[in-house]
């Protein structure tokens, strides 16, 4: 299973902190800029990009460590070339082996966990919800919600294991964001939308608070829906005073939108903020390729581009 939707991401993020940098050197120098309060600021979003690449670049690393690219897992270590002495490189190449046991053996655990969850026997009848429930009653670790939500996923078009009800009823017993999320992408998938617009409904009431942190994790949830009624209910926040909480809001607009959603990024392409400008061009490039059906109905890729991922082991 591919992971081209976090390194779209990657690629695009990496492009914002290259502009903005691209910029910084063809305009005045870093001496003037401390008269500059324009310049200033810039910089300071450059900052702030280069922090969401970072995360970024650490949400893909996990997520192959979770194995959603079984042949990116098993690709054979490549010895390094070195003038390091026989005893230093042969050191090197076994805590290499070392790591890369751990990883297939880690991985291997987890799939065998996905396994039991989705397999139901004479000595185990509990239903996959069920063990789910269970699973993260006793543990709701990152390693259980990742291995819980995956089973969902593999289960999404397997209407036996994982019937309808019990989905939605799942959705409604539990209290983790991420499994009730994936539970109504799941349901999405299969047609109905009615959870997935509960689910935005209901995170939508953290964009009005006074707090930006509060308005910006807001939004990165939403975002995470991959539906187009968040880009509606993301649209306000294009217009917030705070600069961290607008370009947020130009990402999420970006992962829930479509064609129809372009104007709302056309309004900040002159913005007097170089880094709003630059990104809403860019929201805009990838919108205009979406045709307006695109997004009202969650697709498979969606819903694995935001799987949690297990912690690395």
């Amino acid at each position: 299973m591919s992971l081209t939707v976090y390194t779209k991401k990657h690629l695009l993020l990496a492009a914002a902190v290259g502009a903005l940098t691209t910029y910084m050197v063809i305009h005045p120098s870093a001496e003037d800029a401390e008269t500059n309060p324009k310049i200033t600021a810039l910089e300071n979003k450059i900052i702030d990009l280069e922090i969401i690449l970072a995360k970024k670049e650490q949400e893909l690393l996990d997520a192959r460590l979770f194995a959603f690219d079984s042949a990116e897992q098993q690709r054979p270590i490549e010895k390094k070339t070195t003038t390091t002495t026989p005893d230093v490189v042969t050191a090197m190449q076994a805590e290499e082996a070392d790591v890369q046991a751990a990883i297939s053996e880690s991985t291997a655990a987890r799939d065998q966990a996905v396994k039991d969850l989705v397999t139901q026997t004479e000595n185990d009848p509990r239903s996959l919800t069920e063990k789910i429930n269970e699973l993260l009653a006793s543990n709701p670790s990152r390693e259980n919600l990742a291995i819980a939500s995956k089973s969902l996923y593999d289960m999404a078009e397997n209407p036996t294991i994982l019937p309808d009800y019990a989905l939605s009823a799942l959705y409604h017993n539990q209290t983790n964001p991420d499994i009730k999320r994936v539970a109504a992408q799941v349901m999405s998938l299969r047609g109905d939308n009615t959870l997935i617009e509960k689910q935005i409904t209901d995170a939508q009431t953290g964009l009005s608070s006074p707090n930006p942190e509060t308005r910006q994790k807001t939004l990165v949830e939403l975002a995470k829906t991959r539906y187009h009624s968040a880009a509606d209910a993301i649209a306000p926040l294009l217009q917030d005073k705070d600069i961290g909480v607008k370009l947020d809001a130009l990402l999420a607009l970006r992962a829930t939108g479509n064609e129809s959603h372009v104007y709302l990024a056309q309004a900040l392409v002159n913005h007097p903020d170089e880094s709003v400008s630059w990104l809403a061009k860019d929201v805009i490039s990838d919108l205009q390729i979406l045709s307006d059906r695109a997004r009202t109905q969650i697709a498979s890729t969606d819903i694995v581009a935001e799987l949690p991922v297990a912690e690395a082991p």
